[in-house]
């Protein structure tokens, strides 16, 4: 995935903080740019904040039914489709 700041060759990966990979490999599995997880300068900036991501994240790994991860999952992109 891109980023505004383009994008990490595979050599400068060893470079990067563990912070920095984990957050990279976060956004590409959300299919995010990795800026959603840093703070905004811009409150009217469109998309959601690195505290929403937190908490829908926290949120969907505490539910241990699998049927209702489905449920939440379906439910979330329904809502991402409207």
């Amino acid at each position: 995935m891109t980023d505004a700041g383009g994008f990490v060759a595979l050599n400068a990966a060893p470079r990067l903080s563990e912070q920095e990979r984990l957050l990279r490999q976060l956004a590409d599995m959300l299919n995010l740019p990795i800026s959603v997880f840093r703070r905004r300068t811009d409150p009217t900036a469109e998309g959601p904040t690195a505290r929403e991501c937190a908490a829908i994240l926290a949120a969907f790994s505490r539910i241990r039914d699998p049927d209702a991860r489905r449920r939440c999952l379906a439910k979330v992109e329904r809502c991402a489709d409207a």
